[in-house]
C-alpha cells in the first residue's frame, strides 16, 4: 500500500506541475545587447584616445582581467587602470581597436566581441613603435544592466602581416 501511495502522490505531483503555468519565456534583446555593446566599445576607445585611464578601465567589471601576451595577467579594474594609466604616460601611446563582431547570447547576460586593435608605444630604439592585432573580449551584463569586461585578450598578428 505504501508503494501505491507514493507511486499517487509522484504521479499527481507530475500532473501538478505539467499543468502549472509556464513561466513567460524571457524577450529577446539580443539586437539591443548587440548595439549596446558597440556603442561601449566606441566609448572605450575613445577613452584610450584621450588617455584617460580612469575612463578605461571603468569599462571593466570589478574583476575584470587583461590577459596581455607575453606579461602576467592583470586583474581587477584598480590594477588595470594602473597598469593602464602607466602606459599612457609613453609620449608615443596611441590606442585604437573596434570590434568586428559582437555575439550576444540567448539569455542575454554574456557577450563576447572579436575585433582588431593599433597600439603605438615607444620601441627599444626610442622611436614609436605600432602593433596591430586581433582580439576577444568576453562581456557580461551586470546587475544593473550595464555591459562590463570580464575578460580581454588582445592578441598580435606576427610581423609583415
Amino acid at each position: 500500500m505504501k508503494t501505491l501511495s507514493r507511486h499517487v502522490v509522484l504521479v499527481t505531483a507530475l500532473a501538478v506541475t505539467a499543468c502549472a503555468p509556464q513561466s513567460a519565456e524571457q524577450p529577446d534583446t539580443r539586437a539591443e545587447d548587440e548595439v549596446a555593446i558597440r556603442d561601449a566599445v566606441e566609448q572605450w576607445s575613445a577613452s584610450a584616445q584621450a588617455k584617460d585611464a580612469d575612463a578605461f578601465a571603468s569599462f571593466y567589471a570589478d574583476e575584470g582581467r587583461l590577459m596581455v601576451e607575453d606579461a602576467l595577467d592583470t586583474q581587477g579594474r584598480d590594477a588595470i587602470r594602473e597598469g593602464m594609466a602607466g602606459m599612457m604616460q609613453d609620449p608615443n601611446f596611441d590606442l585604437s581597436f573596434g570590434p568586428d563582431e559582437v555575439v550576444v547570447a540567448r539569455a542575454g547576460d554574456i557577450a563576447y566581441e572579436t575585433g582588431t586593435y593599433t597600439l603605438t608605444l615607444t620601441g627599444e630604439d626610442g622611436e614609436a613603435a605600432t602593433e596591430e592585432g586581433h582580439y576577444l573580449v568576453v562581456w557580461e551584463k551586470q546587475a544593473d544592466g550595464q555591459w562590463k569586461v570580464a575578460v580581454d585578450v588582445p592578441v598580435s598578428d606576427p610581423p609583415g602581416e
